[in-house]
């Protein structure tokens, strides 16, 4: 008797598929099953492969060697690329000579470059934003100090002034003239 390999794997076949499709609970676990295989197939092999084929593409399109032309195509310029015109804009940007107002300038006058403007914008920025929460935090302590010494000589004020205990003045131990102290008796 000789065993028919394809037609058993075909039967297997065939009786699973029959049960993942009458079975529902069965057909969703298969399903998360082979979602999640999925899943893991395009996390581990396309995604990565998409990553560098793009990343190729950029470098590809950034080294690519083209030649200005004018408005007549006729050649313009040696041959370079979009890389070494990025770097010379760039460049150009940040060494520009600018004005107090971070205007590019002809050149008269005291004149910084557009980098030394900005550093020094973000440095004045710093340094406001420093300088305005120490003087917050001067004003707040000196408030509080006068609020008590006021507080304190309003109190010393009407004690010396008014020579009666008040009910204030009970709640507090206080040792000043607001305290009668009556005669005492002397003892036989």
């Amino acid at each position: 008797m000789e065993i028919d390999k394809k037609r058993i794997e075909d039967a297997i076949i065939q009786q699973v598929a029959n049960d993942l499709i009458s079975n529902e609970n069965l057909f969703d676990r298969a399903r998360h099953a082979f979602d999640a295989r999925i899943e893991k197939l395009w996390t581990d092999v396309a995604e990565k492969r998409l990553r560098s084929e793009i990343e190729l593409a950029i470098t590809d399109g950034l080294e690519r060697e083209y030649c200005k032309v004018d408005s007549f195509g006729q050649q313009k310029g040696e041959k370079t690329t979009i890389r070494a015109e990025l770097e010379k804009q760039i460049s150009g940007y940040w060494n520009t000579t600018v004005d107090r107002q971070g205007k590019p300038s002809s050149g008269y006058g005291a004149e910084v470059t557009r980098a030394e403007w900005m550093m020094t914008q973000l440095v004045a920025a710093d340094f406001k934003g420093e300088m305005k929460q120490h003087v917050i935090n001067l004003a707040g302590a000196l408030k509080d100090k006068l609020r008590g010494e006021l507080h304190e000589t309003v109190n010393r004020l009407l004690s010396e002034t008014f020579y009666v205990k008040s009910f204030g003045d009970q709640s507090k131990d206080r040792r000043d003239k607001s305290i009668t102290h009556p005669p005492q008796m002397p003892s036989a």
